[in-house]
């Protein structure tokens, strides 16, 4: 897969940035660093949200509240969706850190591709 310059670079900044939020994040109560990256380890898209107040860097930040909330931080326990037909190519690594219920989280997952990764994680990664 083939990355555009300007993604390239932005998933350098964003690399640089995901250092610091976990740290930031931890002395808050649900507060959550996710990221995606691409198969090679391109940082694709990254979203900091401290649950619920401040979730407006993402668009789906109170539904995503929620489902984090449903399964209290374990990513694992989240119901599996069913998925239809898929164009996308290329696997992708999610994962999830921070603390949630004022104790540590941390979670990742590789999926084939991006429409795996919603079927399985709904709105979290939906950034």
């Amino acid at each position: 897969m083939r990355l555009p310059l300007l993604v390239a670079n932005a998933g350098l900044c964003a690399g640089v940035i995901f250092s610091a939020i976990p740290a930031y994040g931890a002395t808050r109560p649900n507060s959550v660093f996710l990221s995606v990256t691409a198969h090679g380890g391109a940082s694709l898209k990254a979203v900091f949200m401290q649950c619920p107040s401040s979730t407006e860097g993402h668009p789906y930040g109170e539904a995503a509240c929620a489902a984090i909330d449903a399964v209290d931080g374990d990513l694992d326990r989240l119901p599996s969706r069913p998925r239809r037909g898929c164009a996308e190519q290329g696997s992708v690594t999610a994962t999830m850190d921070g603390v949630w219920q004022n104790r540590s989280i941390g979670w990742q997952k590789t999926f084939p591709n991006v429409c795996e990764l919603y079927a399985q994680t709904g709105t979290i990664f939906r950034f």
